[in-house]
This record gives structure tokens, sequence and C-alpha cells, in this order.
């Protein structure tokens, strides 16, 4: 699937400003996550099927949404370490991505 982002140019501060409140969301493939807390950059959330706590560093979130220009979950792997299918979920919740189909 193909994305073209809706605000390519946002800075850090906007794009956290938009992520500080998100307390659910779910991944490309449906799984959910329980936003825990919010700490300096650092999301941590629950996945919801497993029970298990993850951290994603929004920085590293930002920085692939500003690089990227082909949303695969495979390429969020070098700015996020085993988080890049919450990665990619979180911005479409955000509507920073929108489908083309």
């Amino acid at each position: 699937m193909k994305y073209t982002k809706t605000n390519p140019t946002i800075v850090y501060e906007e794009f956290y400003k938009i992520a500080k409140p998100v307390k659910h969301f779910k991944s490309l493939t449906g799984k959910e996550y329980d936003v825990q807390s919010l700490i300096g950059n650092e999301m941590k959330f629950l996945r919801v099927t497993t029970g298990k706590i993850w951290s994603m560093d929004l920085k590293g979130v930002h920085l692939a949404y500003c690089e990227l220009t082909d949303f695969k979950t495979v390429n969020f792997k070098s700015y996020l370490p085993r988080t890049h299918s919450p990665a990619l979920g979180l911005l479409l919740y955000l509507g920073l991505l929108e489908s083309n189909g």
C-alpha cells in the first residue's frame, strides 16, 4: 500500500503536540495499543493482545516520517528498534499519512 504525507513539513514540536493526547491506536494489521505514558520523548504502550509493554521514541517516529517516502514497516527499522508497526499505526492514527489505494 502506498501512502502520501499530509503534513510533510511538520516540526517535532507540532508532532509531539498532536501525539501527546493519544490514548489508543492500532497497527496497520489491526493490533491494538493502549498508551500507558508519555515521558519526555518516550511513549510507553501496551499491546493489548499480548499484555506486553513497549516503548517507542517519538523523535524516531518523527524523523522516519520526515525522511521516508515509502512507508512499509520494514523501512522504519533504522529509525526505531522493534516498533515499526506501531510507528506506522501512530502516523496513520494522527492523520499524517493517507492511503493512495
